[in-house]
């Protein structure tokens, strides 16, 4: 992966970083909307965000598309696509499928939004017998906050994945049944050392785990 370019004088650095060197335009010699079109594509391929990178991502982000069914990602990623196009790099070798790949993920492939849009609920629990064959089962059930999606989306891999982007990875930390989430790649060992201690033990000892409530399956 290629490392973060420098900072200059309060401005991003040379257009001609985000892709092989054709275009010899600096972004402090751009204007309007390619400049910020080309800060965007630079600041979104990293995870890296100084605050010289707000005005281009703020108009990045405020680019929404809706339906009536609501906001219409299909057609928001296409109206992001092309306004990071304007941008005089865009159509280098390379950089039509890294202004895709941005397009697509930017934006849904961090912790929070992985976290917050596959939150779902796993049980812990266990069943107590009372009274023999013909007695009584008990469930002592406990519900757990989780996020079910423990493999990151296709576009997320083509995003986080790509040669030009720099640390952007997030990792997955503990499991599904278990309360498992997403967090930023710097910071999964702490994470998932917290989680082992958190999810082991006396904790973990004598139940069982599922992303199904015991008791309704007990119904049927």
């Amino acid at each position: 992966m290629q490392s973060f370019p420098a900072l200059r004088a309060g401005t991003l650095a040379l257009a001609c970083v985000l892709a092989p060197a054709t275009h010899a335009v600096a972004t402090d010699l751009l204007t309007g909307i390619p400049r910020l079109a080309c800060e965007a594509t630079l600041c979104l391929s990293s995870g890296l965000r100084p605050n010289e990178c707000s005005p281009s991502l703020d108009h990045y982000f405020d680019i929404k598309k809706y339906s009536k069914h609501g906001l219409d990602w299909s057609a928001t990623a296409d109206a992001r696509r092309s306004f990071l196009s304007q941008c005089p790099a865009s159509t280098d070798q390379g950089m039509p499928e890294r202004i895709d790949a941005i397009s697509r993920g930017a934006g849904k492939c961090d912790p929070d939004y992985l976290n917050r849009t596959y939150a779902d609920t796993a049980y812990k629990w266990r069943k107590h017998e009372f009274g023999g064959d013909s007695g009584q089962t008990v469930y002592e059930v406990h519900p757990l906050p989780t996020v079910t999606l423990d493999q990151l989306p296709t576009y997320c891999v083509v995003y986080n994945d790509h040669s030009w982007t720099h640390e952007l990875s997030v990792r997955y930390v503990g499991r599904p049944t278990m309360g498992g989430h997403w967090v930023k790649v710097e910071d999964y060992d702490a994470a998932q050392a917290k989680w082992d201690a958190d999810h082991g033990g006396i904790w973990a000892s004598g139940w069982n785990f599922s992303l199904t409530d015991p008791r309704h399956r007990a119904d049927h």
